[in-house]
């Protein structure tokens, strides 16, 4: 534990220089929620923006690392390559989460400022369970590129892959407004609203979990 600790702080250490840029992105979204009201899409989509934002800071130490040549000393130390890859996995979603919180109390009080009202913690929860979601599924394909590629191509087969989904997407929400499906829509949705913060948390789960295994072996084999 006290390796995998040194490996956080040492990230954490990195990201110092993230502070001034993280801050000013608080301040002009809460600045965009509050003109445009807590009621208008700025408003509701605070919570996902600062959740991706703190996620893909987490990113960022790959360059570091990858300029630094970090990895080649640390490898000097009694450490394992899987206590690397789980350092950085760890990092990541927690950053995710610290987000997340920090999105949901940011709303809460903006919202209690200008309304003097609490608006509904569980659509909150769930904004902030998708947006955990989402850039899971970036992280996902992301780090096991930079340990394949680099942080250089990782980057260029990201927005490759990125392009793609966005056209599955599309193709399905196309596909979906021309068919036409008999189903009790509001028993759906009924189910849906039952079951879908577990259903976030078990897709959170599944994504990094299949991606800190598919890293790890890509950088087993790898030589640094």
């Amino acid at each position: 534990m006290k390796a995998m600790k040194g490996l956080i702080i040492k990230d954490l250490l990195q990201l110092k220089s993230y502070r001034k840029t993280l801050l000013i992105f608080l301040v002009i979204f809460s600045l965009s929620s509050i003109t445009q009201g807590m009621e208008s899409e700025m408003g509701n989509m605070l919570v996902v923006m600062i959740t991706l934002e703190f996620g893909m800071c987490s990113l960022a130490t790959f360059s570091y690392d990858e300029m630094a040549k970090a990895d080649r000393y640390i490898l000097t130390l009694p450490l394992t390559k899987k206590q690397i890859v789980r350092a950085k996995y760890i990092l990541s979603l927690g950053a995710t989460i610290i987000g997340s919180v920090i999105g949901i109390l940011l709303t809460i009080s903006i919202s209690f400022i200008m309304t003097k009202g609490i608006p509904d913690i569980q659509q909150l929860l769930m904004l902030a369970l998708g947006g955990i979601l989402g850039i899971g599924l970036v992280e996902a394909i992301q780090i096991p590129c930079i340990y394949k590629v680099g942080v250089e191509k990782g980057r260029i087969q990201m927005i490759i892959i990125a392009m793609l989904v966005a056209l599955v997407v599309g193709g399905i929400v196309y596909l979906g407004e021309k068919v036409s499906i008999n189903l009790d829509s509001h028993y759906i949705l009924g189910v849906l609203n039952r079951f879908l913060p577990l259903v976030l948390v078990l897709g959170i789960a599944f994504v990094y979990g299949i991606s800190y295994k598919v890293a790890y072996e890509i950088y087993s084999k790898k030589e640094v």
